[in-house]
């Protein structure tokens, strides 16, 4: 699941009147949307005074990039929000942490960071997790305007580290 964190100057009582319109629900976990099982939420964090500069929101989607590129342009673009991480969680049940760090450590492009289990390549930061999870993540500023490029970015390392397991007995020869 993707997860950025961004921060716009609409408080969010007024997103949430803004969402309607949407076909946003309010829920106790922010404004959500759902449809054919995939979701995109918007989670209001941080002091929610009524004359602050800007409020701070985390935005969580499943889905296809460009699926929650279009709820966050649909939703939160006149705001304009500006960005300040992008996320993802890998999940993978048969891997522990011990598993990712040995792996990561095997691969060259990858370099250790200063804590066990702390990875960078390029401007990506990749965190091995006690519970089966990889987080990777891109901490940038930037207005919106740049999100489909870091969500790309992170993207293509969730590509590189997705372990493929091969099943000898399955006729397409792949099973992920």
């Amino acid at each position: 699941m993707f997860k950025l964190t961004t921060f716009a100057s609409v408080h969010p009582d007024k997103l949430g009147e803004a969402l309607k319109g949407l076909h946003f629900e309010q829920t106790t976990k922010g404004f959500e949307w759902r449809l054919d099982g995939h979701s995109f939420l918007i989670s209001p964090f941080g002091p929610k005074g009524e004359f602050q500069e800007s409020y701070g929101y985390r935005v969580f989607f499943d889905g296809l990039i460009d699926g929650g590129l279009y709820l966050f342009e649909m939703s939160m673009s006149c705001f304009k929000p500006n960005i300040q991480a992008v996320e993802f969680d890998l999940v993978h049940p048969n891997k522990y942490q011990q598993d990712w760090i040995h792996e990561f450590n095997k691969r060259p492009s990858f370099e250790p960071g200063s804590l066990n289990g702390i990875f960078t390549k390029g401007s990506i930061g990749i965190c091995c997790l006690p519970v089966h999870t990889v987080n990777i993540q891109l901490r940038k500023k930037s207005k919106y305007t740049k999100l489909a490029e870091f969500l790309r970015e992170v993207d293509l390392i969730r590509e590189e580290i997705t372990p493929i397991e091969y099943d000898l007995f399955n006729d397409g020869g792949v099973a992920v």
